[in-house]
């Protein structure tokens, strides 16, 4: 085979699994209505919260990755061994955050930020992982996928679209 067939499947399992499982475990779920104290969250306030979990992995991918050039010297895992550890790192970060009790990461804590599912109850790992890479398909056209928080009426992007996630004040 040719390499643009392999580069399409890669495509394809790479954006394309992620929001297909969500659809076929998700499509029958109805969301519940809000309660009196609790808002939904918008595109700024959901933006400054992604700059300080985004800082906040840079500093621990860098300091990660300098402990492991020391630890393991003159090991080379292969080409793409770093591009891996960083999804592993992001991964782990996000989707752990969002599924713990706190339902949050650094970041959305700053910014009084709470995940939840439809009926305002905590998600789970599972959820999380599937929203954690339906969140490529956002932004791969010109971030028309998080820029719909700003205008859908429960402040949804894309991604929250796929697996029926909210973003509600604590």
């Amino acid at each position: 085979m040719s390499i643009g067939i392999w580069i399409f499947i890669i495509f394809f399992i790479y954006f394309g699994t992620a929001p297909l499982i969500s659809h076929f475990v998700y499509k029958s779920l109805k969301f519940s209505k809000l309660p009196q104290k609790k808002r939904y969250i918008g595109f700024w306030v959901r933006f400054g919260a992604g700059v300080a979990d985004t800082f906040i992995l840079v500093v621990v991918g860098f300091v990660l990755g300098f402990l492991i050039q020391i630890i393991l010297y003159d090991t080379n895992f292969g080409p793409g061994s770093d591009y891996i550890l960083g999804i592993v790192i992001s991964w782990s970060y996000f989707c752990l955050s969002h599924s713990s009790k706190y339902q949050a990461t650094i970041g959305m804590k700053m910014c009084k930020i709470k995940i939840c599912d439809q009926n305002f109850k905590k998600i789970t790992l599972g959820r999380a992982t599937l929203r954690y890479f339906s969140a490529p398909l956002s932004g791969i056209i010109f971030l028309i996928g998080f820029l719909m928080i700003g205008f859908t009426k429960k402040k949804q992007g894309l991604h929250d679209l796929i697996t029926k996630t909210l973003h509600i004040n604590k």
